[in-house]
């Protein structure tokens, strides 16, 4: 059975076992409230409404990758995941109950049945990822970096965001050759970073594949534009057909409606936040409540961006634009409190209203930063061929001070593979960090790789020493 087969295999039993929880969990709750005289009326209804709720659940589940492949996700995000699905299934639900007038299934039915799917859910499906951990974590990993500096950084990224899943045997220069295949045969997983050349990663990925090892490689900015590429013939030469990255005109259309709809939606909701953000900033410092900035928008039209004040006044009259650092002493007391829920981005509801922005895209950036970033990547400007975003796929997957050009690859994956379920699904993703409020920490120095690299170091040397003597 094929990889791609496999984990078709696994999502349908996850799906299967999600729906025998979820029914369980509500039969269940109608025993513990009714005992054995179920109410007819109120079972009719329960099952009259049973396959629209699996199908729910089953698409909610979905949208927050519950259904994806678990191996080297953080156990948090995963639990995040479950609770924020389960939550929202609940408010439908409840919403049903109040809108529908003779829904006869009981809210202490669903506020019980809830209960009793969430500690299931999270009992049996915290059990299948510890499985899956013991089963393919601890992959040891050799990475392969252009420089012992680049070779930090990128420990520290496997440190930080696959703990358990990869133990780093190694970290080698692409200089040198015969280090590299000394370690191969004794990993499972060569990790080469984006620095090296062409021929450097081809050579790496020859010698690991006559061992059967699997390469993560980070791809180039012009890799990206390959996805989804047509492979053409021309003569007796094959070609691949790479269209600049952009949107289709039914597309366009339905993204505008898709942000209409949401943002009117999500506005009748948090105007009660939003009336006392206007009335608490203001108290708090001094200044307008409302900030708004030159930000650049689609084909390099600019514009002015609204948030909710984080700042003091004039925060940049004296250093000039500089992104917020970590513990930023500019932000306010307010700031502190909105800016890891991305309140102060409410405001930015009515630029999609009038057409400057969308819910779902590359996030837009000022001037100085455009240009500066344009000089360091050239493919920077791709980001304006669709329009900027409150959210999108580099701030759900990425955090706020990951470089410009891991932010950029996002944003390009985003552009070439645009659906309407991506954007859905990414609107669902951003309740997570939203949630968890980690992606909207400000800039902050990585150090813990430069406590532990030696250490990463001294174990290679010994581990490889160690198999070379057995081998011998």
């Amino acid at each position: 059975m094929g990889n791609r087969m496999k984990r078709r295999f696994v999502a349908l039993l996850l799906a299967v076992t999600d729906l025998i929880i979820l029914y369980g969990g509500y039969v269940l709750a109608f025993l513990i409230i009714f005992g054995q005289d179920i109410p007819e009326r109120n079972w009719d209804a329960f099952v009259l409404l049973a396959p629209w709720l699996g199908l729910a659940a089953l698409i909610i589940f979905n949208f927050f990758d519950l259904y994806a492949n678990s191996n080297r996700r953080s156990y948090d995000n995963f639990l995040y995941s479950i609770l924020l699905s389960i939550g929202l299934l609940l408010i439908v639900m409840v919403a049903v109950s109040f809108w529908i007038r003779g829904f006869a299934l009981p809210r202490s039915v669903i506020l019980l049945g809830s209960f009793i799917v969430t500690i299931m859910m999270v009992l049996i499906r915290s059990f299948i990822w510890y499985v899956q951990l013991k089963l393919n974590g601890k992959k040891r990993v050799l990475i392969v970096a252009s420089t012992m500096e680049h070779g930090k950084r990128m420990s520290e990224k496997v440190f930080e965001h696959v703990k358990g899943w990869f133990e780093i045997r190694a970290v080698v220069t692409a200089d040198k050759k015969e280090l590299i295949a000394e370690h191969i045969p004794h990993i499972d997983v060569v990790l080469i970073t984006p620095e090296l050349t062409g021929e450097q990663k081809a050579e790496i990925m020859s010698y690991s594949s006559q061992y059967m090892k699997e390469v993560l490689l980070v791809p180039e900015l012009y890799e990206l534009f390959l996805m989804g590429a047509e492979a053409q013939q021309i003569d007796d030469m094959l070609v691949f057909s790479v269209m600049p990255p952009s949107l289709s005109s039914g597309e366009l259309f339905i993204k505008r409606l898709l942000d209409i709809v949401i943002s009117v939606i999500i506005l009748i909701i948090t105007s009660p936040i939003m009336l006392l953000l206007l009335i608490l900033i203001p108290l708090t410092s001094k200044g307008s409540p409302i900030y708004s900035q030159v930000r650049i928008g689609k084909n390099g039209k600019p514009y002015m961006i609204y948030k909710f004040r984080t700042m003091v006044h004039n925060a940049e009259q004296h250093t000039g634009p500089v992104l917020a650092a970590d513990k930023d002493p500019r932000i306010t007391r307010i700031g502190r409190l909105i800016r890891p829920l991305r309140l102060d981005e409410l405001p930015q509801l009515f630029n999609v209203l009038k057409g400057d922005m969308s819910l779902v895209g590359p996030r837009p950036e000022r001037p100085h930063f455009m240009k500066q970033y344009q000089k360091e990547h050239p493919d920077y400007l791709y980001r304006i061929a669709v329009k900027p975003g409150i959210t999108g796929l580099a701030q759900v997957k990425a955090k706020y001070s990951t470089t410009a050009e891991e932010k950029l690859r996002y944003d390009l994956m985003y552009i070439r593979n645009y659906t309407l379920l991506l954007d859905i699904k990414l609107l669902f993703q951003t309740l997570i960090v939203v949630l968890r409020g980690v992606q909207a920490k400000g800039v902050k120095r990585q150090e813990k790789a430069h406590r532990i690299f030696p250490k990463i170091i001294q174990e290679s040397d010994q581990y490889l020493s160690k198999h070379n003597h057995i081998s011998h």
